[in-house]
């Protein structure tokens, strides 16, 4: 009797997948569901606009995709261009995963030539209300022409808050099928590591305040500088990221004198983050609310840093507060309120010398928020709606 062949998922993705903790979820999601599971991805680099290297990533048949641009228009419309191509040379699929918007248009179109049964999107924010776009008509218009290009023939959209949905519904008055799943970590173990502590030499009588993710404007980044000329005497900062903002804000460090008390170091390893972050003692995420997509932001940072055991101070977004009103460990501070913020640190410094909430918080992220609580319900989706041969 001939064996029933597995079915094909391909993912696709637009930036470098070692830093990125959702698509590697997803990629072994596909593997345990029995799925053969192919990733293309791409990156900016020196090499030609057609080169690509092919390599197991994660155990994973993976190719990546070397582009000559690094931002802006050209890049995403240079990523569409060559992802097409190679696509289009591969053998047909049962399905295709986009995994953010810059990847969607040309799995649709792939999907339109008859070469991939499905197509899902994963719309991991509300694209044409982030700040960058939102303040500009012109690019607000075209990534609004390119979501909608997408959604008409996708199959599913995954989003990571209940209220993407209704909300890229708004944008488009149409919605395909659309399931939750939270941007959560997997499962993992409290390991007590002292890692920032070595590394920078922070001597043992200052707490370490903690932030994880992209140094870009409007994350409440400038609002902690300020915020540690007040608490210098007790506790240090670190940001963990990469971007251009890093370059202000050493300015402004400079100015205030904190280079004994604010750090920085690089983007590391998604399967690093919380052992590394378990060597800090509070960690923040201070979005500001200045654009209807960070208004609905759910950061997946604060679920870090509760796997990681760590007191959190966030900004009071909608989804964050509906699902962590009242949640032991976490604090919520306007980062716009220089009065408010210091306070608010304190209280979560001080919250950080009870080892057995800390044990508490890492329980209950255990428990409640981690990528195997959502993704039952992309299980059950999938077995319900696939497509095979």
């Amino acid at each position: 009797m001939n064996k029933t062949p597995n079915p094909i998922a391909r993912l696709l993705f637009l930036d470098d997948p070692r830093t990125d903790r959702r698509i590697k979820n997803f990629l072994s999601l596909f593997i345990k569901l029995g799925y053969d599971v192919e990733f293309i991805f791409a990156t900016p680099g020196k090499a030609g606009p057609d080169s690509k290297i092919d390599f197991i990533f994660n155990g994973i048949k993976a190719k990546q995709l070397i582009l000559q641009h690094t931002h802006g228009a050209r890049m995403f419309l240079q990523f569409d261009k060559i992802l097409s191509v190679e696509l289009q040379k591969s053998e047909d699929c049962d399905l295709l995963f986009a995994g953010d918007l810059y990847s969607l248009k040309t799995a649709v179109y792939i999907k339109n030539l008859g070469k991939a049964k499905q197509v899902f999107y994963d719309a991991r924010e509300l694209y044409t209300e982030l700040p960058k776009v939102a303040r500009s008509p012109l690019k607000k218009w075209f990534w609004k022409r390119w979501e909608r290009i997408g959604l008409r023939s996708c199959d599913l959209v995954i989003v990571t808050a209940p209220d993407d949905a209704p909300a890229i519904r708004d944008v488009h008055n149409f919605l395909p099928p659309s399931i939750v799943v939270r941007n959560f970590p997997e499962q993992q173990d409290l390991k007590h590591d002292n890692y920032l502590r070595q590394h920078f030499s922070i001597p043992p009588d200052k707490k370490i305040i903690i932030y994880i993710g992209g140094l870009q404007r409007e994350r409440g980044l400038e609002k902690m500088v300020e915020a540690m000329s007040l608490l210098k005497d007790d506790a240090v900062f670190v940001m963990i990221g990469d971007d251009e903002l890093d370059k202000k804000l050493h300015i402004r460090i400079t100015e205030l004198d904190l280079e004994k008390s604010v750090f920085f170091h690089s983007s590391i390893d998604s399967e690093k983050v919380i052992e590394i972050l378990s060597s800090a003692d509070v960690g923040i995420s201070l979005i500001e609310q200045h654009s209807k997509s960070y208004e609905l932001a759910l950061p997946s940072k604060i679920f870090e840093y509760m796997l990681a055991g760590l007191p959190v101070v966030s900004s009071p977004l909608k989804q964050v507060n509906d699902l962590l009103s009242n949640t032991e460990g976490v604090i919520f501070a306007d980062p716009d309120n220089s009065r408010d913020l210091p306070g608010k640190l304190r209280e979560a410094l001080l919250d950080s010398e009870d080892n057995e909430l800390r044990k508490r918080i890492h329980v209950n992220a255990w428990n409640n928020y981690t990528f195997e609580t959502d993704a039952e319900i992309f299980k059950e989706f999938l077995n319900r709606n696939t497509k095979v041969s």
